[in-house]
């Protein structure tokens, strides 16, 4: 089944496998994968997977959903892919076995900015220009 990397108030890196059908997100208690995010709506947006494909669909939230940055109503997901709900980001992810801490965290760094989280390098190569010295 697929999965969401999200990383938790705690600064952990939490995963939650996504159950068939149905999988609410948004700030509100009622939801199955609760987004703690002022600019989260209660009720943000639903992860229906079908035969192990996911698909997000926008609850008509006040700030919207992103998928790898581009404003969605709704989208089929593919692995890697990030969603942004309010200030969260999740990962979406397709694989079975379970991730370990590190696995997970390197899931949720920014797209392209490859972080060696067991020396704390970043290559310079990958940096983008932007933050470059």
């Amino acid at each position: 089944m697929p999965k969401l990397i999200l990383m938790d108030a705690s600064g952990n890196a939490r995963q939650v496998t996504l159950k068939p059908q149905t999988n609410t997100l948004g700030r509100g208690p009622h939801n199955d994968v609760m987004i703690d995010s002022l600019r989260a709506s209660r009720s943000h947006a639903v992860i229906t997977v079908e035969g192990g494909q996911g698909t997000i669909t926008d609850l008509h939230s006040l700030n919207g959903t992103l998928v790898n940055g581009e404003l969605v109503d709704q989208r089929p997901l593919v692995h890697g892919d990030a969603i942004q709900i309010g200030s969260v980001e999740l990962r979406y992810v397709t694989i079975e076995q379970p991730l370990s801490e590190n696995e997970a965290m390197r899931l949720l760094t920014a797209p392209g900015l490859m972080v060696e989280l067991d020396r704390l390098e970043i290559t310079q190569r990958e940096v983008p220009r932007d933050l470059r010295a």
